[in-house]
């Protein structure tokens, strides 16, 4: 038998090869590295309830008990982080009767900073009057997306309490198409009636609206303001008035899920309860509300890595398979004598 040395392969022994190839390869990097990819993302325009009510607090994020506002920033919060690079998000108000657009829809990725520091900013201290005509708010909110380009989707976070109440007989009416708006009602709160706080410029809580302080019936119930004072309204059922006024609930707060479940059904869109910012971020992320559209991405750290893979190699590796005491250190193979 003849004792020979196992010899690696010139190519693995070749270091101007592997220098030529990572500079191939950091060419790739940096001349190719972005290019367009048809991904899903999502155009939404979150409307956020900024009525006393929301200041309830009857919801918890993990141990944490929160307010149904806090809860619902929490989760568009969570929803401009996990959303995919190339979404895009704008943000309005709800308060009164209609709804205020702040900003229409900008990419989330590039513009998180803003989104995210304006939407820290908004609390109730922003409401211009104490009314929650929650079903004109949806509508005039169905109108600004309407009026944004791009296929806009609607969220509307409430508890959906109306203060002062609808008479069922006489409700606000809905003008435009069903359907004519893709998006979703999300509702916030729990479903037993808590006190709604009042709250000082600091946000501290200064006592609770009490039954007296509160419209218990809708207006037309207590008659039109004629010259005859209460005079009853034709197709108004006025029996019980002062009844219904001592056993109201309205000083109290829960989420008006059937209420809004009726709204979703008038305009078109969608209800969902949120329980977690988690399962809000599932909704969002539903392929109806989607749109497919190319995006840039950014792969050139492939290359770049693979090109320092194969510096490394050539500056380190190679020197040291070539050094004399590596020569001496490589193990003896037997093979048979031809």
């Amino acid at each position: 038998m003849n004792i020979s040395r196992n010899a690696d392969g010139p190519l693995f022994r070749t270091a101007w090869l592997w220098l030529i190839l990572a500079f191939l390869l950091l060419g790739v990097a940096i001349n190719y590295s972005s290019f367009r990819i048809p991904i899903y993302t999502y155009r939404y325009l979150f409307v956020l309830d900024i009525t006393q009510s929301m200041n309830v607090n009857d919801l918890k994020l993990g141990d944490v008990a929160m307010t149904r506002h806090q809860f619902a920033k929490s989760a568009i919060e969570t929803a401009l982080r996990n959303l995919p690079c190339g979404s895009e998000a704008g943000l309005a108000i709800f308060t009164a009767h209609r709804t205020f657009l702040m900003f229409t829809p900008v990419e989330i990725c590039e513009h998180y900073r803003a989104l995210s520091e304006m939407l820290e900013k908004v609390d109730w201290r922003m409401a211009w009057e104490a009314r929650s005509e929650v079903a004109k708010g949806l509508y005039s909110a169905l109108d600004a997306a309407r009026q944004i380009e791009g296929d806009t989707r609607l969220v509307f976070l409430t508890d959906g309490h109306e203060a002062p109440p609808l008479n069922r007989d006489i409700r606000p009416p809905f003008r435009a198409e069903p359907g004519s708006v893709t998006g979703f009602i999300a509702g916030i709160g729990g479903t037993v009636p808590n006190r709604i706080p009042h709250m000082d410029n600091n946000g501290n809580v200064v006592g609770y609206w009490s039954h007296e302080e509160v419209m218990q019936v809708d207006i037309h119930s207590l008659g039109r303001a004629a010259t005859v004072p209460g005079e009853g309204m034709d197709g108004i059922n006025m029996a019980n008035v002062a009844r219904r006024i001592m056993l109201g609930q309205e000083h109290l707060s829960s989420l008006q899920e059937n209420h809004l479940q009726e709204l979703a059904e008038q305009t078109g869109l969608d209800y969902v309860r949120v329980e977690s910012p988690l399962d809000f971020l599932e909704t969002l992320r539903k392929e109806k509300y989607a749109r497919r559209t190319p995006v840039m991405s950014d792969m050139g750290w492939i290359p770049a890595m693979l090109a320092f893979v194969c510096l490394s190699y050539c500056l380190v590796v190679i020197p040291r398979r070539n050094s004399p005491a590596s020569a001496n250190r490589r193990p003896l193979r037997l093979e048979p004598i031809p």
